[in-house]
């Protein structure tokens, strides 16, 4: 991710209506597919693969003792609060941890930044225990591709399908998988499209969230939680600028 991205990001994460909104997601999420033995376990390990700068946490330390991995020491140098198990710089298919020793892993918007997301997905599956679950964010569709992603160091975008085979690839059992921030799909995409015709933002990547909609952010940040709630309940969204995937190791491979 190149270096004004991360600042903007920094800046945004706290109050704009994407950041709080997808981390009511992850917390009904999560709420929801965590299984009974883990709900009960006194202790509980959790990684964040691609923690960044640690937006996402405050939502995870709830549920244990967690460890933030990202392979920019930028990032991880601007986390104010550590998480339990401290922080590592690692790549995400390449993880400095045994197998079976986490309980959840998040994989939050990662895979589209890698070159082999199959990896990724793999060594998640083995430094999960039996029984745990993934939480999992990425970027839907190619036709949204723009200067955005390039500011990212985006790889590719998703179809719904294609990160199940993925996942199922990878030895993971698919809980649940949907597009997320439908409501808002349409603009985006319309928005997209208009910006691929004009020359200079064909040309210069940029981290771009859209403007601060002032009172508008309550409003949007309200419809993704109404989005939350569908998609727990396998209400599954046709389309949408993000895809959420919830996916479970299973208690012993066969």
């Amino acid at each position: 991710m190149q270096s004004q991205a991360y600042q903007a990001m920094l800046n945004m994460q706290e109050r704009h209506w994407w950041w709080r909104g997808m981390r009511r997601l992850y917390r009904t999420a999560l709420s929801r597919f965590v299984p009974p033995d883990l709900q009960h376990m006194r202790v509980r390990r959790v990684i964040d693969v691609g923690c960044g700068f640690g937006a996402n946490l405050s939502i995870l330390n709830p549920l244990g003792s967690v460890v933030g991995v990202d392979v920019s020491l930028e990032a991880l140098r601007a986390i104010r609060k550590r998480p339990a198990l401290g922080l590592v710089q690692a790549e995400a298919d390449a993880l400095p941890f045994r197998a079976g020793t986490f309980d959840v892993v998040a994989l939050l918007a990662v895979v589209e930044h890698v070159d082999r997301d199959d990896r990724v997905l793999s060594e998640a599956y083995r430094v999960t225990r039996h029984g745990g679950i993934q939480i999992l964010l990425t970027s839907a569709f190619m036709l949204l591709w723009s200067h955005h992603d390039r500011a990212n160091n985006h790889r590719r975008r998703y179809r719904a399908r294609q990160l199940d085979r993925l996942q199922r690839q990878a030895g993971w059992n698919v809980l649940v998988t949907s597009y997320a921030n439908a409501f808002v799909f349409p603009a985006v995409a319309l928005i997209r499209i208009i910006q691929r015709r004009v020359r200079t933002h064909r040309e210069t990547a940029a981290y771009d969230m859209g403007p601060d909609l002032g009172p508008l952010n309550g409003l949007l940040e309200t419809m993704l939680a109404a989005e939350a709630w569908l998609i727990v309940h396998h209400i599954a969204l046709p389309f949408g600028v993000d895809l959420f995937s919830v996916s479970q190791r299973s208690a012993q491979d066969s």
